[in-house]
């Protein structure tokens, strides 16, 4: 029949095993919150580009209506020109003319440069569309292979549980409320194993009287850290 020493060693194996495969089932949801929190992000991009989109239309606009304006003023001034009777007034509106062109060319630019905007933003949307459809689809993956693989792990998870209560069932009734507490208040750090003397928790130095008792594989605590010792296979 094992002692303590070894049988707490199997207990520490699986005690650590369980906290593992919880914590990666407590994992799968965080992951699958970051898939749908990447598809919300690239929503929010494709909703901005499309307010750039409609706002570069908008602008284009205003300044084609701007440049339509401006080039009727100009033609106004070009037939006040044609109608001057005095070279005062003449030389007037030819600096008029001049500073009409001269606005033109500016709206001219301000519309092409709105032209641009549009065409790069009309370009970029359907790859965003594309993009957030490509996350939409990896999400569905994803959450259809994690629901596999949450069952997965519940299911080992449940046996490794089960496993541990058989083996704790083995411990000697004189040593099992120590260990009860032990474990109710570290969990699977309430065992520690030992290498050349040493508590591998705590890293302090056992006594040799310690070491000899674990190599009967006798029920052992570590005096500094208390807990519960065992040597490795």
């Amino acid at each position: 029949m094992a002692g303590p020493a070894t049988i707490l060693r199997e207990i520490h194996r699986l005690r650590k095993n369980a906290r593992d495969l919880q914590n990666e089932i407590e994992r799968l949801p965080r992951l699958l919150k970051a898939q749908q929190g990447r598809i919300t992000k690239q929503e929010e991009g494709v909703r901005e580009a499309q307010d750039v989109l409609k706002k570069a239309k908008l602008a284009s606009h205003e300044k084609e209506s701007e440049l339509k304006s401006m080039q009727q003023l100009m033609a106004k001034h070009e037939k006040q020109l044609s109608e001057a009777t005095s070279k005062k007034e003449y030389d007037a509106l030819k600096v008029e003319i001049a500073d009409d062109k001269k606005k033109s060319q500016q709206i001219e630019d301000k519309i092409l440069e709105a032209m641009v905007a549009v065409e790069e933003k009309s370009g970029q949307i359907p790859l965003a569309e594309k993009a957030v459809a490509q996350a939409k689809v990896e999400y569905a993956d994803y959450e259809k292979s994690s629901q596999a693989r949450l069952a997965d792990l519940k299911e080992q998870l449940a046996k490794v549980q089960q496993a541990i209560k058989d083996v704790e069932t083995t411990l000697p009734s004189d040593i099992l409320p120590v260990y009860q507490r032990q474990v109710g208040a570290r969990g699977e750090d309430a065992m520690a194993a030992v290498q050349n003397r040493t508590c591998m928790a705590c890293y302090t130095e056992i006594t040799a009287q310690a070491y000899n008792d674990l190599m009967l594989s006798q029920f052992i605590i570590c005096k500094s850290c208390g807990r519960v010792l065992y040597l490795p296979e």
